[in-house]
């Protein structure tokens, strides 16, 4: 559906309130400070060892 459809603000604002109502986050905050300590660690020693 391209942008001059008439009906495409319609669409996107059905899609917008389809999405909101899915909910949060699919990751709790301690898996995402989980996974960003993983990934500054990692990022750490890769640079110490090079």
């Amino acid at each position: 559906m391209g942008c001059c459809n008439p009906k495409y603000r319609e669409t996107v604002n059905e899609e917008e309130k389809r999405i909101n109502a899915k909910g949060g986050d699919s990751l709790s905050h301690s898996a995402k400070l989980i996974l960003a300590a993983v990934m500054l660690s990692s990022t750490g020693i890769f640079f110490y060892l090079t």
